[in-house]
Parts: structure tokens; sequence; C-alpha cells
């Protein structure tokens, strides 16, 4: 089951993702595409549209991190498999790449982002695993010397 909701959860992401117009897919449901065979590969590296201050461009960006966050709790299995970790960071990486040949604006700050995500998700679920076990054994390492 987990592995169908992530290949769901991914396929929206590209749906997201790829889609000439992100915002018409969002609220009015169309879904439009456009195709280049020879992507620009220079604007990975395009930051001019780094903007802090422009509220749409921070809730893309939260999108990025919220979307990666979700997808790396699917294929981590909440921090147990470390292979989903790998597996949602080299998505995030593709999914950048893959913008340029959809006319979309793949940059190498949303890699960052939305590694960010597949870190913080992976890295919050083993921590709350690591503490919510560990205990469990001292304890019962504890009751057994004794």
């Amino acid at each position: 089951m987990r592995i169908v909701l992530g290949v769901i959860w991914a396929f929206v992401l590209f749906l997201f993702t790829c889609s000439f117009h992100m915002w018409e897919l969002f609220f009015s449901r169309e879904l439009h595409f456009v195709m280049t065979k020879s992507p620009d590969f220079s604007d990975l590296f395009r930051t001019s549209d780094f903007d802090l201050k422009d509220s749409e461009w921070l809730v893309r960006k939260i999108g990025h991190l919220l979307g990666f966050f979700i997808l790396a709790l699917i294929l981590t299995n909440f921090g147990k498999l470390r292979a989903g970790l790998y597996l949602s960071i080299g998505y995030a990486v593709f999914t950048e790449i893959i913008q340029l040949y959809f006319l979309r604006g793949g940059r190498i700050y949303d890699m960052l982002i939305d590694t960010a995500g597949v870190l913080l998700a992976y890295g919050i679920c083993r921590l709350i695993r690591t503490t919510s076990i560990e205990p469990a054994r001292n304890t019962r390492y504890n009751s057994t010397r004794r």
C-alpha cells in the first residue's frame, strides 16, 4: 500500500511540477503541458527570481518543502527505510531537471528546498522513533539485569 501511495503522491507532484500553469491546475483544475526538445539548462543556476518578499513565491517554496516532506514520509515509511530517503532526494533532483523540458523553471535552489523537506521529514521521524524506542529498550535491559 505504501508503494502505491508513494507512486500516487509522486504523480501528483509531477503534475504540479510540470503543468505549464500551476495555478490554473490548482484553482481551475485545468491541466496544460508545453514541452520543448531543447531546454535551457542554464535555468538551473538562475537565482534572479529568488524573492523572499514575494508572498506567491514563498507559498510555492513552502509547497515544494511540504510536497517532498510528505513524499519522504511515505517512501521512508516514517523514517524506517533509508532507501526511501535516497529515492525522495533523487526524485527532487529529477523533477527540477524535467521541468526544463516543460518550459518551467527548474532551479538548484528548489532542489535544495525539496531536499530540505525530505531531510526534515526523515529527521523528525528518526528523532521520534529514537526517543520513543530508546527508553523502552533501556527499561527492558535494566529489568533483565537485576
